[in-house]
């Protein structure tokens, strides 16, 4: 959407992006240049990007997460 568009619907698309998770992506002469996306959304990102930043945490969730598919590890059940 060109930023003269967005202007023009600022409010319209605040209320877009916040209620149904939407993004919109803002060009400049056709390129674009920025992205509106809701707070929720940003915060979710910036936990997923601190999770991640963890030495050997992606290795360790996508071996849980096999585990888990093959119904290995411990029921939450028994957790508590």
């Amino acid at each position: 959407m060109s930023i003269s568009d967005v202007r023009q619907h600022l409010p319209n698309l605040v209320s877009k992006v916040n209620k149904y998770l939407d993004r919109v992506v803002i060009t400049v002469k056709g390129q674009p240049k920025a992205t509106l996306i809701s707070a929720e959304e940003l915060e979710s990102l910036e936990e997923t990007a601190e999770i991640l930043a963890i030495p050997g945490a992606e290795k360790d969730i996508l071996t849980g997460i096999r585990e888990a598919k093959k119904g290995l590890g411990i029921p939450l059940s028994e957790l508590k």
